[in-house]
C-alpha cells in the first residue's frame, strides 16, 4: 500500500503531453490506442466442423457420428459423440461436463486385428473474439492400463467405449490500475474467478473437441502397422444466463454476436428460445 502520495497534476498534464507517464490501465490503454469502431476477430472464426447443437434435445440425444479415412488403409473409423447431459443441464463452460465416445471399424477385413493404442482428447474454447479463442480447457489421456493386452480391440463388431470428463473452466482474471510518475506510483489490482456472462460477453460460442486416436493394426501376412486418425467436433455452449429477481423470479439474458454492429448483444427474455435447427456444421 502506497500512503502520501503526492501529485503534481500540472507536471501530470505535461508527462502526457511529452509521452513520459506511464499507465498500465487496460481500459485506459485500449481508449488511449485506438479511436475507431473496428475489433479484431479470431483468424480462424469461419472454419466449419461437425457441430452438435446443444439447443437442439434430438441431436443432443443423437450425438453425431464420424467416418473417418484411416491413412493408409482400406477401412474407416466410426466415431460417435454424445453429450452426457441430465434433463434440464446446459452445456457451460464454467460447469464440468462429460462427452461419451464410442468408436469401431467399418469394412475391416475380418482377418486383420486393429488396437487402439492411445487417445489424446483436447478441449479448446471457441469464441469469435481472439482473447479467448483456442483457450485449453481441458486435456485426456486413455491407453490400456494393464500388460496383458496389446491396446483397446475394435472391429465392425466390437466397440470402445469411453468418457471424457471436462473439467469446468476455473480461468481468472486480473484487473486494475497503476499510475506512475517520477519515483511515485498508486494503483489497485483485483482478482476474480470468470463467470458464465463473463465468456458469452467474449464472444464464447462453445467448446472445440480434438482428438487423436493411435491405432496398432495387425495385418493378415503377419506385418504391423500404426498410425493415427484425427477427429474434430465442436458443441455449442448455452447462449444464456439464468437471472432472479427479489421475488425469486426468473428471466434470462441472451447473448449473441450481431454481424451488422460487429459486437456481442444481449436481450433479457422470459423464457430460453428453443433451436430446433438440425444443423452439424458449425461456424465458429
Amino acid at each position: 500500500m502506497i500512503a502520501n502520495t503526492y501529485f503534481n497534476v500540472e507536471a501530470i498534464k505535461k508527462a502526457l503531453t511529452r509521452g513520459t507517464l506511464i499507465l498500465t490501465t487496460g481500459a485506459m490503454i485500449c481508449f488511449m490506442s485506438s479511436c475507431d469502431t473496428k475489433r479484431v476477430v479470431s483468424t480462424n472464426n469461419e472454419v466449419e466442423y461437425d457441430l452438435i447443437n446443444t439447443e437442439n434435445d434430438e441431436l443432443v440425444e443423437s450425438g453425431i457420428e464420424q467416418v473417418l479415412d484411416v491413412p493408409g488403409e482400406d477401412f474407416k473409423l466410426v466415431i460417435n459423440n454424445k453429450c452426457l447431459l441430465e434433463k434440464d443441464e446446459k452445456w457451460t463452460i464454467t460447469s464440468d461436463k462429460e462427452m461419451l465416445m464410442n468408436i469401431h471399424t467399418l469394412g475391416l477385413n475380418p482377418n486383420t486385428k486393429v488396437y487402439i493404442d492411445n487417445i489424446h482428447v483436447d478441449t479448446t474454447i471457441t469464441s469469435v473474439y481472439p482473447s479467448v479463442d483456442g483457450v485449453t480447457q481441458d486435456s485426456m489421456d486413455d491407453r490400456i492400463h494393464n500388460s496383458k493386452m496389446k491396446g483397446f480391440p475394435i472391429s465392425d463388431t466390437n466397440d470402445y467405449i469411453t468418457i471424457n470428463c471436462i473439467e469446468g473452466q476455473n480461468q481468472t482474471f486480473i484487473e486494475g490500475s497503476y499510475l506512475g510518475f517520477r519515483g511515485y506510483s498508486i494503483g489497485d489490482i483485483s482478482e476474480r474467478r470468470y463467470v458464465e456472462s463473463d465468456y458469452l460477453k467474449a464472444g464464447v460460442t462453445g467448446n472445440k473437441i480434438n482428438s487423436v486416436i493411435d491405432l496398432i493394426i495387425e495385418k493378415e501376412d503377419g506385418t504391423t502397422t500404426c498410425t493415427s486418425v484425427f477427429s474434430t467436433i465442436g458443441v455449442s455452449v448455452c447462449p444464456y444466463t439464468k437471472i432472479m429477481d427479489s421475488n425469486g423470479e426468473y428471466t434470462y439474458r441472451y447473448y449473441h454476436y450481431d454481424v451488422k454492429k460487429g459486437t456481442v448483444v444481449s436481450e433479457e427474455l422470459d423464457e430460453i428460445k428453443v433451436d430446433s435447427e438440425d444443423t452439424k456444421t458449425h461456424t465458429k
